[in-house]
């Protein structure tokens, strides 16, 4: 339970620290993107919208080893009272800092995911738009929040009766997330942006998704694929899914601060 806590201070501080530099944003209405029309692209008219204070989200290992802790299922008592009762734990702050809520899974989720590819910017009319996929290729469906492989690959370098005992042996951790029933992965959205603000932000662009828990919050599943010809490598895969629903989803640049967007929509 020790462990536990220190995870879920850590994850609720940092949970913490992004949204206190998103309300740093918030109170401006020319810092933030905001929706004239339906049918339009979103503004950002400014471009003094630099902040020294970087964005952090949840981490997906906390909150995933959080609930595998206590092993939720979709029959188990519900996310708030089993987590109320089980996973309180204070937070440490600086002296003279803010109280900062007790950490509990039972509240919003800021997850970032970073996005180097699918944006692109028309400087003669200052429109961005964006069309990332954030799913998995190997396994569509589920957005992937972190993926880290561990060990050497043996293709190319041992024949596969040797590759176990000569250590190419690989530990592949998948952590996804599903978001309601439709399995919707691409992010879209349009913004009417000024080219300074796009100048600072100097390519540095990532998803933020806000979502909450929701059943079956979590499966945990391990798979063991011996070494063959084609893959001479022992490999054992972890792939836990975080299920939550999405409620919003914005465009950022984390290393500097920036809230470009904050009406992105995902579809399929």
């Amino acid at each position: 339970m020790a462990d536990l806590k220190i995870m879920l201070v850590r994850s609720n501080a940092a949970c913490a620290l992004f949204c206190m530099s998103l309300l740093t944003h918030a109170g401006t209405s020319a810092d933030l993107a905001t929706v004239t029309h339906a049918h339009e692209p979103e503004t950002s008219a400014s471009a003094d919208i630099l902040s020294t204070r970087p964005f952090v989200g949840d981490d997906p290992v906390a909150i995933r080893d959080a609930l595998a802790e206590h092993s939720f299922h979709a029959d188990s008592p519900s996310l708030s009272d089993r987590i109320r009762n089980l996973v309180h734990a204070p937070v440490l702050k600086a002296p003279g800092g803010p109280d900062l809520p007790k950490a509990s899974l039972d509240r919003d989720l800021a997850f970032v995911v970073p996005a180097p590819y699918g944006i692109r910017y028309q400087s003669k009319t200052h429109l961005l738009t964006v069309n990332i996929d954030l799913s998995d290729e190997d396994n569509p469906g589920v957005i992937l929040l972190r993926k880290t492989i561990t060990g050497p690959r043996g293709r190319g370098l041992v024949v596969a009766p040797e590759a176990k005992a000569k250590g190419y042996i690989q530990h592949i951790d998948l952590i996804e997330l599903k978001s309601g029933k439709l399995s919707k992965t691409r992010v879209h959205g349009r913004i009417t942006l000024s080219q300074a603000a796009f100048d600072k932000a100097n390519g540095d662009f990532a998803i933020v998704l806000m979502c909450i828990m929701a059943p079956p919050y979590l499966t945990d599943r391990r798979e063991h694929s011996d070494p063959s010809n084609d893959e001479p490598t022992d490999i054992t895969t972890r792939t836990s899914t975080l299920y939550t629903n999405i409620h919003a989803i914005w465009l950022v640049s984390p290393q500097r601060g920036i809230v470009l967007s904050k009406k992105l929509h995902l579809s399929k």
